[in-house]
């Protein structure tokens, strides 16, 4: 199976089952489907049906553990739904152009972000902004 230390018990990242019930309370269905690379023909076809996706496995995750060029089909399949005038969010172009973790310091000013969401790009930013921040609170340190 994918998956990563970002997974809970039941397979699923821990935010997923409160987005989906989050886009329900909207007024939208919403299903949880999985991804398994060895049954990527059938995953394809079941998500033809639907309007739009959220898609909630970071870039370079299923080339983790998987047959050779997982990824790269995934990726090509979201493509494909793309350019059929599905949505997708977020799709691989722009996970890889903004980058997982560096998104969401773009972000920390707005009304969804996190004010204290940092990023540090050398190793003396890292240790001087990461010990300053660890002395007001615990905190979470992610590779980009």
């Amino acid at each position: 199976k994918n998956g990563g230390s970002d997974k809970g018990p039941d397979g699923h990242r821990i935010d997923s089952i409160p987005i989906q019930q989050g886009v329900v309370r909207a007024g939208a269905a919403c299903d949880i489907l999985s991804y398994e690379h060895d049954k990527h023909a059938k995953f394809a076809k079941e998500v033809e049906a639907y309007d739009a996706l959220i898609v909630r496995i970071n870039p370079g995750q299923l080339s983790q553990r998987t047959k050779a060029g997982t990824q790269e089909r995934f990726d090509k399949l979201m493509a494909s739904l793309i350019a059929k005038g599905k949505v997708v969010w977020s799709s691989p172009d722009v996970q890889t152009k903004m980058g997982a973790k560096d998104a969401l310091v773009k972000i920390a000013k707005l009304e969804s972000g996190l004010d204290d969401t940092l990023a540090y790009y050398t190793r003396a930013e890292l240790e001087q902004g990461f010990k300053k921040s660890m002395a007001f609170a615990p905190r979470v340190i992610k590779q980009n």
